[in-house]
């Protein structure tokens, strides 16, 4: 086990992408890094809530967990919530962020919360229309 592992883990995460690496860093089916660990996947977002929520954060449902990607300025790159309804969950969500990278920690730990609110634009943007090309 990583020593850095060891040391922190029982001690309170202050922000959501240590918290999310942490929970990468564990190695579990139904969350994990693409090939060359700049963009993450989950198919399970009920029990990323229940693992966020024993690290100590309050994502109740999904709009909270999304806002806590929003907030710390990660990409959504596909939507399973938006893809009809898949009991075997093979739909998967994916996020991406410049500084949220498999074996750099210093980046992770370097992702703020953003302050202030941007206006949204009332124009849709274009998405991938499957995982595999952006996967």
């Amino acid at each position: 086990m990583d020593i850095y592992k060891l040391i922190t883990l029982n001690q309170p995460f202050a922000t959501f992408p240590q918290a999310l690496y942490r929970i990468l860093e564990e190695g579990h089916s139904w969350i994990e890094w693409n090939p060359d660990g700049t963009k993450i996947r989950y198919n399970d977002p009920e029990r990323l809530m229940r693992e966020l929520q024993a690290l100590g954060f309050k994502a109740q449902d999904s709009a909270s967990l999304s806002k806590n990607f929003n907030d710390y300025g990660f990409k959504r790159l596909s939507d399973a919530r938006k893809s009809r309804y898949d009991p075997y969950r093979t739909s998967w969500t994916v996020f991406a962020h410049a500084s949220f990278i498999r074996h750099d920690r210093e980046k992770c730990n370097s992702i703020q919360r953003r302050r202030a609110h941007r206006q949204r634009s009332h124009h849709k943007k274009s998405s991938p229309m499957s995982d595999e090309l952006i996967w």
